[in-house]
């Protein structure tokens, strides 16, 4: 009997370790993919960066490609996941100050995963299975917001956009200034990562959104 206990507890301490690894190993992703681009990343540099092993990585995740792809889930799973979250939290709130929420804890993971940005503006930048496979997660995104859009749209916001325009112009609001931070940066003379950056981004993207005329 003690001895199904301790294996028990060895079990949970292992998936425990097992989950631990892969964060790691997504987290030092996130930094290679952004800063080499696909091709030119090698898993032996992210398992350095990770702390791991090469076989580790493969144990995992698979292929270099999968690994890809299981950065991408993080990214945009935390975005509709979020979203989901705002939704049911908020019961019948206005769907105004729903997708207002959203966008401020949008700007706020995206500083915070200013890599995720980066990894994009690679992967868009042409036609590509990784472009295909980033508009299926975008989909994804999207049908989750669809709802709170149209009920926004009722209200007299974005009569010229549909739900996927929309997102094409509030992803280049938000993430292009952040994702090339360096320029903007230079351009503000201030960190846009800062608080006071986040503060002038959030309150600059909702009012360029939010009116009417």
């Amino acid at each position: 009997m003690k001895a199904k206990k301790f294996k028990k507890k060895l079990g949970r301490q292992s998936n425990e370790v097992s989950e631990r690894t892969k964060k790691k190993i997504i987290m030092a992703s996130l930094k290679i993919f952004a800063q080499e681009g696909f091709f030119n990343a090698k898993l032996r540099d992210i398992a350095a960066l990770a702390g791991t092993t090469h076989s580790l990585i493969r144990h995992h995740f698979g292929s270099k490609e999968d690994l890809w792809k299981a950065v991408v889930d993080y990214g945009t799973s935390m975005h509709a996941d979020r979203l989901r979250q705002i939704i049911n939290e908020s019961g019948l709130i206005d769907p105004v100050e729903i997708l207002k929420k959203f966008i401020k804890t949008y700007i706020t993971a995206t500083v915070r995963n200013t890599e995720l940005s980066k990894i994009l503006l690679h992967d868009n930048s042409r036609t590509s299975p990784h472009l295909d496979y980033l508009w299926e997660k975008q989909k994804e995104t999207n049908d989750v917001a669809r709802p709170i859009f149209k009920r926004v749209q009722a209200k007299g916001y974005f009569k010229d956009f549909n739900n996927e325009s929309f997102t094409v112009y509030v992803r280049a609001l938000v993430e292009t200034p952040i994702a090339t931070w360096d320029l903007t940066n230079k351009m503000f003379e201030y960190d846009i990562r800062s608080e006071k950056g986040i503060t002038l981004h959030t309150e600059r993207v909702i009012n360029f959104l939010f009116k009417k005329d």
